[in-house]
């Protein structure tokens, strides 16, 4: 049992085993909202992104700066490369379990290497580390325990400085995510466990991380109901169910980390019943463990009463007390218990070296290598769901065969390869599992618009708004479908409303643009393929539309100089050749005919293109305009 009580060799152990169990990360790429975090996430890819992910929360997924922060400068070393993103995220994994040992030391708790190295390589955990979205779980939890840690080292014999540190540490840990504002709190039971009291010096610590917890929680519940969309749906907790599910939750999860053996990405929803007592068991099971665990606790010991409390103050944001989107498709997901599992993990690991000291230091030692060697594996064995998109769905539908949500993102995967067949029939499935699904509905519809039935596709789009009346996808996608019929006035007001919904949808500013521009607005629809440009400067739709615009409004120069941008990082682009001969054959009419063609030669080189293409295109729109002599000379070179 030597390795147990290891103290330079400890980092090394858990370093091992961290790469034991996550080597295969590098393998895998993105998934899921990946996409939103890092992939379209069009905050990361200009400089001025940086302002916005701390200053404009709603141009975020979540309001979780320190993440997207991180998420930015990681796209400034290596973009869209995903091992880089994984890799970091096992590093501060593999820091938080070095940093919890330090904690468990630091209070005296017996087997906390043993209790560390078990949460280094959980298998509830593989969620948070492989998934790069969970970016939010690695980052809060390593700052989390830094501020505990200094907190701790404040109330019991540090200073001002000690203190500041950790406020520092907590904000952080608030702003990579806000689950972490149970953190005073769990420093008060650990108070109470380790001293049986709490002192007045403590208490006054603490009240200050209670506000700013509190401040910054409330702006996430409020961002999860308005941004999200988690308020008004009808997969809402209402009344009893609340209990009914946090109950369930709690022993769920205990189990889970107990015997981790079953994980799946998306669990069954539970249909909840409050007419049930079954159901009821859970929920008062809970509440007399932890009231029995108090009344007890002089008898024998605060040590399960502590970690109860722990455990479920940890999960209180993520078991049906308020409203999170992803309660939708399960109301239970490894990466919730991240945080909570720390007591959990810690407490077994002090009872597990308790009760088998007797059977001496080899079988206790060889005990807890087999059981760490078995989480490694299993960890290990979790690794390739993640490798990409359609992966870790399949593997999904394999475990939980009634997942809406795997069902209607290989519907959209197959919709993608023009699968049409394969994708309704996932599509279907979804809508059997989940009638009142408008992104299925949806889905649907673009299906039959790539199909050629408009028809269908417009009927499709309207069954979604009648289950999501503000869905801005089914409106930008029913408007874009109206103006292809030439209905443009009604593209426009949809296109409108999509954008009044999301001000930060980038698809429907695109949608937007289009019909402005289409009904003769262009000065309006510059403005919008504008907004989209500052956010993704590449963009070839809103810069060819930018174009048009410029043209429009009889801004040729301008227009030609957009056009040389689009053609200098995409020089095959056949409709921005084009764009940029009528731009140029409108900025050079009236020009002298001696001096025209160099004219053009020098502005389209100067812009870093290759005028070859572009001449004989430019001579036929100065034709086109009248200006035949110019057009001779553009051709003979005269």
């Amino acid at each position: 049992m030597s390795f147990l009580r290891a103290n330079r060799a400890a980092p090394l152990w858990i370093a091992a085993l961290v790469l034991l169990a996550y080597w295969r990360v590098t393998t895998c790429g993105f998934i899921w909202d990946d996409d939103d975090y890092v992939t379209q996430n069009p905050v990361l890819r200009t400089w001025g992104g940086i302002w916005r992910i701390w200053f404009e929360p709603t141009s975020l997924p979540q309001y979780y700066p320190l993440v997207h922060t991180s998420f930015w400068l990681e796209y400034r070393l290596w973009g869209p490369w995903a091992p880089g993103y994984h890799l970091v995220n096992v590093v501060l994994h593999a820091w938080s379990a070095w940093l919890l040992l330090r904690f468990g030391r630091r209070l005296a708790l017996p087997g906390a290497l043993f209790g560390a190295l078990w949460f280094a390589v959980h298998p509830v955990h593989v969620e948070s580390v492989a998934w790069i979205t969970e970016r939010k779980n690695v980052l809060s939890l390593l700052c989390y325990l830094l501020a505990a840690g200094r907190w701790l080292r404040w109330h019991d014999d540090g200073g001002k400085r000690d203190y500041a540190v950790g406020s520092v540490w907590f904000l952080c840990a608030l702003l990579s995510k806000t689950v972490t504002a149970s953190l005073p709190a769990a420093l008060l039971v650990l108070l109470w466990w380790r001293d049986g009291r709490l002192s007045r010096r403590g208490l006054l610590g603490a009240l200050p991380w209670f506000l700013a917890g509190a401040g910054l929680g409330w702006f996430t519940v409020h961002l999860e109901a308005t941004h999200v969309g988690a308020a008004n749906a009808p997969w809402q907790l209402v009344g009893a169910e609340r209990l009914l599910v946090a109950g369930r939750a709690c022993w769920f999860y205990a189990f889970s980390l107990v015997w981790p053996f079953a994980t799946c990405f998306n669990y069954p929803r539970w249909q909840l019943d409050p007419s049930s007592w079954l159901q009821w068991a859970y929920p008062v099971g809970a509440v007399l463990l932890v009231a029995l665990a108090l009344v007890l606790h002089r008898r024998i010991g605060r040590g399960l009463a502590a970690t109860l409390l722990l455990f479920g103050g940890t999960l209180v944001p993520a078991i049906g007390f308020f409203d999170v989107y992803p309660f939708r498709y399960s109301f239970v997901a490894d990466h919730f218990q991240y945080h909570a599992s720390l007591s959990v993990l810690m407490a077994l690991a002090a009872f597990f070296f308790r009760r088998t000291r007797p059977l001496g230091a080899r079988i206790v030692g060889a005990l807890a290598v087999a059981w760490l060697a078995a989480m490694a594996v299993t960890s290990m064995l979790l690794i390739p769901q993640y490798k990409d998109f359609e992966t870790l769905w399949i593997e999904t539908l394999r475990k939980n065969p009634d997942s809406a949500l795997a069902l209607s993102n290989l519907g959209g995967i197959a919709t993608d390869r023009r699968d049409f067949e394969a994708a309704r029939d996932y599509l279907q499935r979804a809508l059997d599992v989940e009638p009142s699904n408008a992104e299925v509905r949806n889905n649907l519809g673009v299906i039959a618009y790539l199909t050629g039935d408009p028809r269908a596709a417009e009927g499709h789009y309207r069954d979604a708004l009648k289950w999501k009346p503000r869905d801005p996808n089914a409106r930008n996608n029913l408007a874009v479908l109206m103006l292809d019929d030439g209905r443009k006035q009604k593209g426009l007001a949809l296109a409108r409303e999509a954008v009044e919904i999301d001000p930060d949808y980038y698809q429907g500013h695109l949608t937007l643009a289009r019909a402005l521009r289409e009904t003769g607005r262009f000065g309006d629809a510059l403005r919008h393929y504008e907004w989209v440009l500052q956010r993704t400067p590449g963009a070839v739709d809103a810069r060819k539309g930018a174009v048009r615009c410029l043209l429009g409004l009889g801004k040729a120069s301008v227009a030609g100089g957009n056009a040389l941008r689009l053609l200098s990082s995409h020089p095959d682009d056949v409709e921005a050749r084009g764009l940029l001969a009528t731009a140029l054959a409108r900025a050079l009419s009236g020009a002298p005919v001696e001096k025209v063609r160099a004219m053009a030669v020098r502005a389209i080189q100067n812009g870093g293109v290759d005028p070859d293409p572009i001449l004989p295109l430019l001579a036929e729109e100065l034709a086109a305009l009248g200006e035949e002599e110019l057009a001779r000379a553009v051709r003979s070179g005269g």
